[in-house]
C-alpha cells in the first residue's frame, strides 16, 4: 500500500512537471515567432521586454525562470535597462510584452493556466492619449489595467525614462501622474533636505495618493519598517488645512528624525496640481470625468500628463513647494504618527 501511494505521488509529480515543461515550451516558441512579427535581432537597442513573471505563479509554481528564458531569446536584461518588471498579484495570468521602441509595434503574450495567446499590436503612447487612439488599442488588449500599465511603461522607457523612475512605474505597475509628482517631491527632498549623520527620514503620508508608491521605492520608507505612516483626510479636513487652494494641494509631511539628539524637523509639502495640468493640456475636471474609469477621458487625461510631466521630473521646484518647517519634539511627533490625530493640527497648519 505504501509502495502504492508512493508512485501516485512520482506520477503525479511527473504530470506537473511535464505539464510546466509544456507551458513553457509554448511560451518559448511564442517569443520567437514575436520576435519575428517585429521584425527585430536578440540585442536590438530598440527592444524593451515587459514582464510581470517573478510576481505571478504558473499554475502554482514561481515564474522566475521565464525571467532567463526571455533575456535569451531577447538579448533584453535588466542590467542593460530593457528587461522591466510589473507588479500583478500572484494569481494573475503570465504576461511578456515585446515592444519596438522605433515603430511602437508590440506584441502581447499571454499565459493563463493551460492557454497560451499571442496578439500583435500597435502601442504608440501619443496615439493612446487620444479617445479613439485609447479605444483601439483597450479594445484589441481587452484588460484596461493591463492596457494602461503596459503602454504607460513602455512609452517612459522609449521616450527615455530614469531607471529609478521606472522602478517606480513596476513597483506601481503602471506610470500616472501621481506616481511622477512622487518621484518629483523626493528629487526636492533629496536636494533640499540631505540627511545628516543619526538622521533618518520618515514620511507622514496624509492624505495618500500613487506619490507614495515612488517614495517608497526610492527611499526605502514602508509601513512595516514604521517609516511610513498612512493616513487619510476628509474633504473638510483637506479645506482647513493652511495653504490649501484648489488647484495646489497638501502632499504630506517629511520628518527628518535625529536618533541621537531625540529630536526632529517636520517639512509639509504641498503639490501643484495646476501647473501639471498647465503643462499638459488638460483640464482638472477630466480627472474625474461622468462615468469614471468607464469613460476613455478618465484613462487619456493620465497618459497626457504622463508625457507632459516628463521633461519636468528633475524640475521639482516649478511643483512642488513647502508650507511649513519646524522643529518638533518626540511628543509632537508620537501625536503625528497616531491613530486618530490630524497631523497637520499638530504643526500648527490645520483649523
Amino acid at each position: 500500500m505504501r509502495r502504492r501511494c508512493m508512485q501516485i505521488i512520482l506520477i503525479a509529480v511527473l504530470v506537473i512537471c511535464t505539464a510546466q515543461g509544456l507551458w513553457a515550451s509554448e511560451v518559448k516558441g511564442l517569443i520567437k515567432d514575436g520576435m519575428q512579427d517585429l521584425k527585430i535581432e536578440k540585442g536590438s537597442p530598440n527592444l524593451l521586454a515587459l514582464t510581470n513573471a517573478t510576481y505571478v505563479k504558473v499554475n502554482g509554481e514561481t515564474s522566475e525562470g521565464y525571467l532567463d528564458m526571455i533575456r535569451e531569446l531577447t538579448g533584453c536584461s535588466i542590467g542593460k535597462g530593457n528587461l522591466l518588471l510589473f507588479h500583478r498579484p500572484i494569481t494573475y495570468p503570465l504576461k511578456v510584452v515585446l515592444f519596438r521602441k522605433d515603430t511602437k509595434d508590440s506584441v502581447i503574450i499571454t499565459l493563463d493556466g493551460n492557454k497560451t495567446e499571442k496578439i500583435k499590436i500597435n502601442l504608440d503612447g501619443d496615439m493612446a492619449a487620444s479617445t479613439d487612439g485609447w479605444e483601439q488599442i483597450q479594445k484589441k488588449i481587452k484588460s484596461v489595467p493591463d492596457t494602461f500599465s503596459i503602454i504607460t511603461i513602455a512609452n517612459a522607457w522609449a521616450k527615455g525614462a530614469p531607471y529609478d523612475f521606472l522602478k517606480c512605474c513596476e513597483f506601481h505597475n503602471h506610470l500616472c501622474p501621481g506616481v511622477s509628482s512622487g518621484y518629483q517631491i523626493v528629487q526636492f527632498i533629496l536636494e533640499r533636505y540631505p540627511l545628516k549623520k543619526a538622521e533618518k527620514y520618515v514620511w507622514i503620508s496624509c492624505p495618500p495618493w500613487c506619490k507614495d508608491d515612488a517614495i517608497q521605492i526610492l527611499l526605502d520608507l514602508t509601513p512595516g519598517k514604521r517609516s511610513m505612516f498612512v493616513k487619510n483626510l476628509s474633504e473638510d479636513q483637506k479645506k482647513a488645512v493652511s495653504g490649501e487652494k484648489k488647484n495646489d494641494n497638501i502632499a504630506g509631511i517629511l520628518v527628518i528624525w535625529d536618533n541621537k539628539g531625540n529630536k526632529g524637523r517636520a517639512i509639509a509639502f504641498r503639490y501643484n496640481w495646476g501647473k501639471l495640468c498647465e503643462v499638459s493640456g488638460v483640464k482638472k475636471k477630466d480627472f474625474k470625468p461622468k462615468g469614471g474609469k468607464k469613460n476613455p477621458v478618465f484613462w487619456t487625461t493620465r497618459v497626457k500628463c504622463n508625457w507632459g510631466l516628463m521633461p519636468y521630473l528633475d524640475k521639482p521646484e516649478n511643483f512642488v513647494k513647502v508650507v511649513k518647517e519646524l522643529e518638533i519634539t518626540p511628543q509632537m511627533y508620537g501625536k503625528m504618527i497616531s491613530a486618530g490625530v490630524n497631523p497637520y493640527k499638530v504643526l500648527g497648519l490645520s483649523k
